[in-house]
């Protein structure tokens, strides 16, 4: 089994992330060899890891990051000096990273050490009694065996082909698929001929268990084999070739399990995921927003004192055997900038210094625009310019009350789905029942569904996604539909409010493949990547002086627990004390 692929284990079963979690629970090993001086390229969790165990290791760490804030990906809007969003202060949500599942224990081992407060993300809509209750009662728990959850309601919709279907009918096992979504599905009773009269989970299901079930009888033999199979399948290529699905079932299972964006990505991918975003998945969310993690970790290990803001690595380069690099100043700044919000100035310039290694944690979309000399090998050359990154948008909107939870549509928590452009639109977890105003994630979409928000302008973006949000909750009900937009504190027809950011008051969007940092939401494989790039996505270069790590470079994609690991395995590199598979 290839090194790698030991991530695609349960981690309760895979040595390495067992290992992993060892070291932070008890410490890092010292180093084998001499101390060294290290460069970490980037200040997302990835990066801020990567120097947190070097510098428990005993080296000298210096970090670079182009952006002007840490984290990465992991972004929380919330209203600051010079920065609002919303008319109630007390509101906060995700641009970036918005759960984590309880099966991630790296990131939920940090969490307990940082003393971060979490609290249920109800993937779908519970009771609002029991959900309350668990709230009263100070449910804040990591511990997954205790982790009960309220009573599923799946009182969120599904509005498809212009159909609005109340979840919890679509699901039941009687329900008449066709009559409520006209889907057109097969019903032949025919044992050659699939009953497609099931909700899209169910089929996927029924499409998927096979593999799973062969995993499971020996993953690490099995893993390798599955991928060698299946490897340049993308998920539509998946269902033609081992299900007898029609056409409309393939196309029911692809809106409703949001895969329709990523069908002609690759299959390996979309299955890994299938493992995670579930109904029955537990997942936590950071009290206060996912931010605290990162703000946490940064001020706990001291990173501050290390750090280079506004700092843009343009060159990579060895000589004489040392790293240096080039650098920009994206914003120039007057140093008591940097000493009010405790970041360090550039005092030396880091295009002065030396280092024995590096350790690169951007996006290789973003290291594409870096001239690095010597050359890496042709692999490595190959994987920074092949590996996909896929596009995420998200608009998220605020409202004068909390509409959704009273009658008569009583949603606390979980999403509504449709095949409108919004796709997804989800209702927070956090405050729920509370009175006053609230959030909703008002759309969130991936790939080409993404890019087609991205063509907006912020404004737009709010007006359509109000727009859709009103249509789905209240299709055949036009008053409905102008109290729902009224209820809005965004106004379309309001002036420009410069208190605002953007002057749109009650309103928040991100794109990340638009982020000048990012360049894109997160690697996301194509079909043949994880067997083709892999291995030299995650090599070191220069004979073991450019070293690599970030959600990219492990096969937890998108996941914080996937940047978490490749930090501690980057950082381990460095000190020479890899943990073998």
């Amino acid at each position: 089994m290839k090194t790698y692929l030991h991530s695609l284990l349960d981690e309760d079963n895979d040595p390495v992330v067992q290992k992993y979690l060892e070291y932070i629970k008890t410490g890092f090993p010292k180093p084998k060899g001499k101390k060294k001086d290290v460069l970490v390229v980037g200040a997302g969790m990835a990066g801020m890891v990567a120097a947190a165990v070097l510098r428990e290791s005993g080296h000298n760490v210096t970090i670079v990051e182009a952006n002007t804030r840490i984290g990465g990906r992991v972004k929380t809007f919330r209203n600051a000096e010079g920065k609002k969003y919303w008319e109630d202060d007390s509101l906060y949500a995700e641009a970036g990273a918005m759960r984590l599942p309880n099966f991630h224990n790296m990131v939920l081992e940090y969490c307990k050490q940082l003393d971060v407060s979490l609290e249920p993300f109800y993937y779908v809509s519970v009771d609002k009694k029991e959900a309350l209750k668990n709230k009263e009662e100070g449910y804040v728990n990591y511990e997954k065996e205790s982790a009960t959850f309220p009573k599923k309601t799946f009182n969120s919709f599904l509005y498809v082909n212009y159909q609005q279907v109340v979840q919890k009918e679509y699901y039941k096992k009687d329900a008449d698929i066709n009559k409520l979504l006209h889907y057109n599905v097969q019903t032949n009773k025919d044992p050659n001929v699939s009953d497609e009269n099931q909700a899209a989970n169910i089929l996927l299901h029924n499409a998927l268990q096979p593999l799973k079930d062969f995993i499971a009888i020996n993953p690490v033999e099995n893993w390798p084999k599955l991928i060698e199979k299946l490897g340049e399948y993308s998920m539509r290529r998946f269902l033609k070739e081992f299900t007898n699905y029609s056409e409309n079932a393939i196309e029911m299972i692809a809106v409703i399990q949001n895969l329709e964006s990523r069908m002609s990505y690759d299959f390996l991918q979309s299955f890994i995921e299938a493992n995670i975003i579930k109904n029955d998945t537990v997942f936590w969310q950071v009290v206060g927003g996912t931010d605290i993690i990162t703000e946490s970790f940064y001020k706990k290990h001291e990173l501050a004192e290390i750090t280079y803001l506004d700092t843009k690595m343009t060159d990579l380069y060895l000589r004489d055997g040392k790293v240096r690099i080039s650098t920009e100043i994206e914003i120039k700044r007057d140093p008591s900038y940097y000493q009010k919000i405790g970041y360090k100035k550039q005092e030396v310039p880091v295009s002065e210094m030396e280092f024995d290694e590096v350790i690169v944690t951007i996006p290789f979309s973003a290291f594409r625009m870096v001239h690095v000399w010597p050359k890496f090998s042709q692999d490595k050359r190959k994987a920074i310019r092949e590996l996909h990154y896929d596009s995420a948008t998200k608009v998220l909107v605020e409202f004068k009350e909390r509409w959704w939870e009273k009658d008569p549509y009583n949603i606390v928590g979980g999403g509504t789905i449709t095949d409108l452009s919004n796709r997804f639109i989800y209702y927070p977890s956090q405050h729920i029942n509370r009175e006053g105003n609230g959030l909703m994630l008002a759309c969130y979409c991936w790939a080409d569904d993404a890019r087609k928000w991205d063509s907006m302008s912020h404004k737009d973006r709010y007006i359509y996604a109000l727009d859709n949000i009103a249509v789905a909750h209240a299709p055949d009900d036009l008053d409905e539909q102008r109290r729902i937009k009224s209820l809005s504190v965004f106004n379309p027809d309001a002036p420009e409010d410069p208190e605002y950011v953007d002057g749109i008051k009650g309103a928040a969007t991100v794109s990340w493949m638009q982020n000048p940092y990012a360049f894109g939401e997160a690697a996301i494989f194509t079909p043949g990547q994880l067997n083709l790039l892999q291995g030299s996505i995650e090599k070191p270069e220069w004979d073991g002086k450019a070293h690599f790590a970030g959600e990219h470079t492990s096969l937890k994609h998108a996941w914080i627990e996937g940047a978490i690991e490749s930090g501690i395995r980057a950082a381990l590199e460095v000190n020479e004390t890899p943990v073998k598979f």
